[in-house]
């Protein structure tokens, strides 16, 4: 699995621990299934479902379960005013 991290994102992962944590989850949905990411630098209670990866000195537990591992996982700093990081699954929101 290929990580890209921008530097916003990376600086508020450092201040905030130096670790994210991105789970996917399966929904389901009127057009069918698909799969959300949530993302954290809280570590969960079940740590050990998740797989660690090293991005540039900055360090991503990801849990993809089912799902399995995007080819690349891309994440960034949003919100206007609550600043927080988001993972899109091979350049999107979402995988269906």
């Amino acid at each position: 699995m290929d990580i890209r991290i921008t530097e916003k994102a990376k600086a508020y992962i450092e201040d905030h621990g130096g670790t994210v944590f991105v789970r996917s989850h399966p929904h389901r949905c009127c057009t069918g299934a698909l799969t959300l990411l949530d993302v954290t630098t809280t570590a969960p209670s079940d740590l050990a479902a998740f797989e660690a990866f090293d991005a540039g000195g900055v360090g991503v537990q990801f849990c993809g379960g089912a799902s399995g591992h995007p080819g690349e996982l891309a994440i960034e700093l949003r919100g206007l005013f609550t600043r927080h990081p988001v993972a899109y699954w091979d350049g999107c929101a979402f995988k269906m």
